[in-house]
């Protein structure tokens, strides 16, 4: 009796052994499952999302990009600034008026009389205003210069014919162009002055005035063209 006593505590001790021992390994692989779910959640938070970081990227181009033309916009806005102030408009072919001949001594003496010039302009004879520019054949060529060290400056040129004129006036932007780059790196305020040369080509002839005080060159020149 005793036996089978001690045989059923053995038993039963033995039921609950296995009980416990199931119970912590369903506990254990429980929490193994947390520990695995809980990594699982982490790296899908913190591992990155190729969508968003497109979108994030756009994001940055996009500011970028305007902030880009932003400063395009201020710069055309200073730049238009900055043109404002020209009144002179640079008329380079009077075709209206291009088959009235120019009596070009009064033309020139105008323009001498009542064109403010910072120097004295002279005549320079007829060889050395040939070296100076170069004229398509048959042209009538007058300059009158200041010194040095002042651009102002009176050409006019009388061509045979309007093709040699419209020539010609390819010559004189060229002649421009040097005497602008000739000034630029000492009397920049000089060669500001070439580069708004005031330079108007009507039928066969080229008239150029070099002067800062361009609204009056203009209107002689084109009053003694019209009249």
């Amino acid at each position: 009796m005793a036996e089978r006593k001690e045989q059923g505590k053995k038993g039963f001790g033995n039921i609950l052994r296995k009980k416990e021992t199931k119970e912590g390994k369903e506990q254990a692989g429980t929490g193994s499952k947390i520990v695995k779910q809980g990594r699982k959640g982490w790296a899908a938070v913190t591992k990155p999302d190729f969508h968003t970081l497109c979108i994030a990227f756009m994001g940055v181009f996009v500011i970028f990009v305007m902030a880009w033309g932003t400063c395009q916009s201020i710069k055309s806005i200073n730049a238009s600034a900055g043109t404002e102030g020209q009144t002179v408009l640079k008329v380079e072919d009077n075709s209206k008026n291009e088959g009235k001949p120019i009596d070009v001594d009064v033309l020139i003496q105008k323009i001498l009389d009542n064109v403010a010039f910072e120097a004295e302009l002279n005549k320079l004879d007829d060889s050395v205003a040939e070296g100076m520019v170069e004229m398509a054949e048959g042209t009538k060529l007058q300059i009158y210069m200041g010194s040095g060290t002042f651009a102002d400056e009176l050409l006019v040129m009388t061509s045979r014919d309007e093709a040699s004129a419209k020539k010609n006036m390819e010559h004189v932007n060229a002649h421009l162009k040097e005497t602008e780059a000739t000034f630029r790196d000492y009397l920049p305020e000089e060669a500001k002055k070439v580069g708004d040369a005031v330079s108007i080509r009507c039928g066969c002839y080229v008239i150029v005035c070099i002067t800062s005080d361009y609204e009056t060159a203009e209107k002689i020149i084109n009053s003694v063209i019209k009249e």
